[in-house]
């Protein structure tokens, strides 16, 4: 070749080489402007969707491709594509789904490697190593695919993450051969990875923002809501907003009938409405989502009432419960198209699902609440006597209007102390003076005292002194700490009137009466030792005789018991104190009862021959002859009656017998005398054992007559001596008395000084 020649070569060769520099300088210019437009696009659908169709434009020799996305479920699926002969049908896209190393996309994906393939029969070869499961659906897709002489399959990397494969066909194998081309290709390739993947988390910021506002959302429809009407309304409106539909309903579950009842629907049809105002949980459309908890989404079925619904035109369903802890109560339909369920952010709905749930709980339990509290109030206000209720600080909370009556004032000041009561109401005892704060009706109820009939003074609206009679007790809390007191009061100054003079009258005829009745048993004690003397120890007039005088002797003890209250009402009792043997005294009493124990047998047990105590012989020898009259007139006859004598320390008592009332001043280490009356009666009802010791407290069962005086007097005397009185009785096992005594002088002194 001449060097003429060679120089027209080699300026040919040059400009061809400046031509193809020019060239690739252009694709390369062409591809950053579709990669700087791809990275701008942050809707992924829109991405995806004209991404193939973009590289199709701009790289040379490519006239048709394929872009292979990651599905949620792990496997590839075609997301997009360009060139192909027809547009493939959306069910065959929607089955064709490969595995890693399946086919030739699979292998790509597995290997993470750029593959090049020569020829389309090779091509269609390699493509078709599938599972029998997707091997016609691929044969229908490389079927649509143009002419072509080569292939490339680009893995889509995002670092060491590859989230697809693009595959390109070429007219032409040369234009696949430069080992720049595929530099450059790749260099793309991964720019559409980045910039999927960045619409992608632009998608799910989007979505999370959706959702953070779809939750404020419900949430101010929760804070705003009036009543569970507005609240199911509205709330109704923001999720079928969210699920981008017009048409659903909103059951309410009631867990007591397993059924549910529409109480909001848009868009259904009538006849569906109908049907669903009481339905059965169980067989219903709705039964999963509320046996599980679970939201389900899925096409409508002809069963179960939703024919209605297809007829109108509906193809899709989901259903959301509404959940309150573990419990669903209510469930939300909404209905709609097809895409409905590619709309569907289960996670956001459960969350919109459950804090809607709770509301509704809560303002269910809050109407409950209320609505009990109306009842109780109903109830309280209907009552006739003063309720008054505090928490456990002693600060009112409640109190009806007969309280404010009988307290004469307006209303009751909320929140009030236990300190400001004696005061603000003029409380005092029956003496008139103030009352100290701790024996205030709520704070002995607060100290965890049953107590009735505890009377105290106030101003009544006449501006004069009004009785009142309290009861109260603790309230408790589910841990059996109190937790607050309640306390019920009556006026009872016209019964305190009535007691007054009833007292008075019986004090003046008793007083009246002893003269004459001391000298009829003067008389018949005569008459007895006359007749003793002149007939026989059994006749007649003799047992007659005695008769009398038992009931002289019996109407005198009662003449007496009634000057007693008079006395102790008016102040007038004093104990005259001396060193006395209990045990000759109680021998004593039981011979004098003797007589009227027909054939009982009176039995005395005693730990020592003597039991020394300082004590009123006079007023303890009443309270024997009390106890032991007592337990002969009600047992039957036959029976032991026994007394028994011993000593031991208070804590002692106390533990044997959880019924005993522990001295306020007495050291548990403390020696008392106990003195215990047993019979073999038929015992008291429980109901009655609280009331034995008050004023005319009398039994059911009267089969002696008396005024009911005489356990009255016994208590009150046994106090004044510091000691407890108490009782013991099952029904069917007859009755135990027990009292203490201080054993020692001092121990006496001391409290009679206070």
């Amino acid at each position: 070749m001449t060097s003429k020649t060679a120089r027209q070569h080699s300026k040919r060769d040059g400009t061809l080489q400046t031509k193809d520099i020019a060239r690739r300088a252009q694709v390369l210019n062409d591809i950053l402007n579709v990669s700087t437009h791809l990275i701008s696009i942050l809707d992924p659908h829109e991405l995806i969707t004209s991404l193939v169709q973009q590289f199709v434009n701009v790289v040379p020799d490519v006239q048709a491709g394929l872009l292979w996305l990651q599905d949620k479920q792990g496997g590839l699926q075609i997301r997009s594509f360009s060139g192909l002969a027809a547009a493939p049908d959306a069910n065959l896209l929607n089955r064709l789904f490969l595995r890693p190393g399946d086919g030739l996309a699979g292998s790509v994906w597995q290997r993470n490697e750029v593959t090049i393939i020569e020829g389309a029969g090779r091509y269609a070869e390699r493509a078709y190593r599938v599972s029998p499961r997707v091997y016609d659906d691929m044969r229908a897709v490389v079927a649509l695919l143009p002419p072509h002489e080569a292939v490339v399959l680009l893995p889509l990397h995002i670092g060491k993450q590859v989230l697809g494969v693009l595959e390109l066909f070429y007219t032409t194998a040369q234009a696949v051969q430069s080992q720049h081309n595929i530099q450059m290709l790749q260099t793309f390739a991964d720019l559409a990875a980045g910039a999927i993947n960045n619409a992608q988390l632009h998608a799910q910021m989007q979505d999370h923002q959706y959702r953070l506002e779809a939750l404020g959302a419900i949430g101010t429809v929760v804070s705003m809501a009036a009543d569970l009407e507005e609240l199911l309304s509205n709330a109704f409106e923001v999720i079928l907003h969210v699920l981008g539909t017009s048409a659903g309903m909103l059951l309410l579950h009631d867990l007591s009938r397993a059924e549910l009842s529409i109480a909001v629907q848009r868009g259904l049809p009538e006849r569906f409405v109908r049907l669903h105002e009481a339905a059965p949980v169980l067989h219903s459309p709705y039964e999963e989502a509320v046996r599980y908890g679970q939201t389900i989404s899925r096409p409508l079925i002809p069963e179960d009432t939703e024919e209605l619904l297809l007829d109108t035109g509906f193809t899709s369903c989901v259903y959301l419960p509404l959940l309150a802890g573990g419990t669903v109560v209510g469930v939300i339909g909404a209905y709609g198209q097809s895409d409905l369920r590619e709309r569907v952010d289960i996670p956001a709905l459960m969350t919109m699902g459950s804090q809607l749930g709770l509301a509704i709980a809560n303002v269910r339990l809050y109407q409950d609440t209320r609505t009990e509290r109306l009842k109780l109030a109903t109830v309280i206000n209907s009552i006739a006597e003063g309720v008054v209720l505090c928490n456990r600080e002693g600060r009112l909370v409640l109190g009806n209007q007969s309280a404010m009556e009988l307290l004469s004032v307006e209303r009751l000041p909320a929140e009030q102390p236990l300190i400001e009561m004696p005061d603000f109401y003029a409380i005092r005892d029956l003496e008139g003076n103030p009352l100290p704060v701790e024996r205030l009706p709520l704070a002995r109820a607060l100290s965890g005292e049953v107590f009735h009939d505890y009377r105290v003074l106030t101003y009544g609206a006449s501006g004069q002194d009004t009785v009142l009679s309290f009861s109260g007790a603790p309230v408790y809390d589910d841990e059996n700490n109190v937790d607050g007191a309640v306390t019920i009061f009556r006026d009872v100054t016209t019964s305190q009137k009535l007691e007054r003079a009833k007292d008075d009258f019986l004090a003046v005829a008793a007083h009246e009466l002893r003269s004459p009745l001391a000298a009829v048993r003067g008389y018949t004690d005569l008459l007895v030792r006359r007749e003793q003397r002149r007939s026989e120890e059994d006749s007649a007039e003799l047992r007659g005789l005695n008769v009398l005088a038992q009931q002289v002797t019996h109407m005198l003890r009662m003449v007496d018991n009634i000057l007693d209250v008079s006395r102790i009402d008016a102040g007038q009792v004093s104990l005259q104190v001396q060193v006395i043997n209990l045990v000759s005294l109680a021998e004593q009493v039981l011979e004098q009862q003797r007589p009227s124990a027909g054939d009982r047998m009176l039995i005395l047990e005693s730990e020592s021959a003597e039991l020394c105590v300082c004590c009123d012989s006079l007023r303890i020898r009443q309270v024997l002859t009390n106890l032991v009259g007592n337990a002969i007139r009600y047992s039957g006859p036959g029976t032991d009656i026994q007394v028994r004598l011993g000593q031991m320390s208070v804590a002692r008592i106390a533990a044997q017998h959880p019924t005993y009332p522990l001295p306020a001043d007495g050291s548990l280490q403390s020696i008392q005398v106990l003195i215990a009356v047993c019979d073999q009666g038929a015992g008291i009802p429980e109901d009655q054992l609280n009331r034995l010791f008050r004023r005319y407290a009398r039994g059911r069962e009267r089969r002696a007559e008396g005024l009911g005086l005489g356990l009255y007097l016994s208590r009150e005397f046994v106090l004044r001596h510091g000691g407890a009185i108490w009782v013991e009785s099952r029904e069917g096992h007859g009755t135990t008395f027990f009292f203490t005594l201080p054993r020692e002088c001092d121990q006496l002194h001391t409290i009679m000084a206070g």
